[in-house]
């Protein structure tokens, strides 16, 4: 009897926990893990961030399992909660092939659970690869964007769900779960993960709370439905296969199922996903790139800018936010999520050298008369290059993913005008020149984390998790350092 989609995940993972990953998987997977941790690290003075760790302490009953820049242990349900929550706050987190952040939910949910059972580095490697490959099959099999006629446009329903399955694999790999096991926690997940709201994109000019999705809550449900199925809760196995069913609760286009199980064991995802140097929607990252790099090779000040276009690709541009880019950013706890996508501010505070992370999002950052003068020389546009490639890959049939933003701007500087294009951002895994490694992360954990974190701290962190598979147990060598943050 063929096994259900369900059945043939769960089987992936259970077979797979306890063996070796390729080399080139399992050092990325300790990339992303530790790039994923400084994303949330550098959330935890933020407004939005002692939010999260405010709400876990009210969800707390237990001491198990560490949030982010907090000396309280909590339950492992609520430390997932909270660390998913924080780290996408900044929106540095991986993005694959610019569609979607996951990895946060799965490796919050490992981390809390390899804490609590005293799991070893090696366990928390192979949860981070295998939540990852989870939540990455399934977003394989849907659809967030499509054409109507020449008209991008994303789904108005979504949600990311799917990644409470990644979350799932992550718990169970450090617990030891069989494939019965896994199958019945991956379908109970199916039933608790949120479901779809309109978010809306491309005519917001505010977010809330929970920008574009509860990450916090997608972790928990992983959680729940885990501890449901050791507690002996069946799962439903089918529904991953059942049409109209999961995917379609999730909001989704149609999408490729047979991606889910194609070349499953042999292909690993997470090689494929974009780290970001930026706390910014990676749909800036590669202008970003280029302006800076502009301005070293020709030595522009910001006061010799006069004007900057800035050209986006269809997905960036259908957004209100990005195509008509607020003037005033609210200072409150959602001024990070509205300078995410607002590539006025974003230009700016890079022209000005002003280091990436939280301080980007600073209240008083946004109302510096320096920055609001430079951003007020920032307009965009749509980029033509991209959006023929973009309906090209989209509209294909073939179920292929879009790998390139590209940065494309014009600069107008000391009366020259300067064309700046560019393939890839800096973090994309698909050259040789832009492939996030240990140097990337480190510098980034500086950048984020410096005022968290003292020097000989950061380098601890960084070597631990470079060296994670001689560690342990993760609840003494590894979670005291983000206990430590703040």
């Amino acid at each position: 009897m063929t096994p259900t989609t369900v059945e043939a995940l769960a089987g992936f993972v259970a077979d797979h926990a306890r063996r070796a990953l390729p080399d080139d998987v399992n050092d990325y997977a300790k990339l992303v893990l530790l790039d994923t941790v400084v994303a949330g690290l550098g959330a935890v003075a933020t407004e939005r961030g002692r939010m999260a760790a405010r709400l876990a302490a009210r969800m707390a009953g237990g001491d198990s399992a560490s949030v982010f820049g907090s000396p309280e242990r909590t339950t492992v349900t609520s430390a997932a909660y909270a660390n998913a929550d924080l780290m996408n706050v900044l929106d540095a987190d991986e993005t694959f092939f610019n569609g979607a952040h996951f990895a946060a939910m799965g490796i919050a949910a490992a981390l809390a659970q390899a804490e609590s059972r005293h799991a070893s580095g090696a366990e928390l490697v192979r949860a981070t690869a295998l939540s990852f490959e989870v939540s990455a099959r399934l977003n394989l099999g849907t659809s967030l964007m499509e054409y109507d006629g020449n008209t991008f446009r994303f789904s108005k329903l979504s949600s990311h769900g799917y990644a409470a399955l990644g979350a799932v694999a992550g718990y169970g790999v450090v617990s030891g779960f069989d494939a019965h096991r896994y199958g019945n926690a991956f379908g109970l997940a199916t039933w608790l993960a949120p479901t779809a709201k309109n978010g809306f994109m491309s005519q917001r000019r505010r977010f809330n709370s929970l920008k574009y999705a509860p990450n916090g809550q997608i972790a928990a449900a992983g959680v729940t439905a885990a501890m449901m199925a050791e507690e002996g809760y069946e799962g439903d196995l089918t529904t991953l296969d059942t049409e109209p069913g999961f995917f379609e609760a999730q909001g989704y286009f149609s999408g490729s199922r047979a991606a889910i199980l194609a070349e499953l064991g042999t292909k690993w995802w997470i090689t494929e996903t974009s780290l970001k140097p930026y706390p910014a929607c990676r749909y800036t990252n590669a202008a970003l790139d280029a302006l800076l790099d502009l301005q070293r090779r020709e030595n522009i000040g910001a006061d010799d800018i006069e004007r900057i276009e800035i050209r986006l690709s269809p997905a960036a541009y259908s957004i209100s936010q990005f195509r008509d880019p607020l003037r005033d950013i609210p200072a409150d706890h959602v001024a990070p999520f509205h300078g995410q996508f607002n590539a006025p501010q974003l230009a700016a505070v890079a022209l000005l050298g002003i280091p990436p992370g939280p301080k980007w999002f600073e209240p008083s950052l946004s109302q510096d008369p320096a920055v609001r003068a430079l951003a007020a020389k920032v307009s965009t546009a749509p980029d033509p290059q991209l959006a023929e490639e973009w309906q090209q890959t989209i509209t294909s049939g073939t179920g292929e993913k879009v790998r390139r933003t590209r940065g494309s701007l014009t600069v107008l500087a000391r009366g020259k005008e300067h064309v700046v294009e560019s393939d890839y951002a800096m973090g994309d895994p698909w050259s040789d020149q832009t492939r996030a490694d240990w140097d990337f992360v480190a510098n980034k954990l500086d950048s984020f984390c410096g005022d968290i974190l003292d020097s000989g701290q950061r380098r601890t962190l960084l070597r631990t998790v470079r060296d994670l598979e001689s560690v342990a147990d993760v609840a003494t060598e590894l979670a005291p350092l983000w206990r430590a943050a703040g």
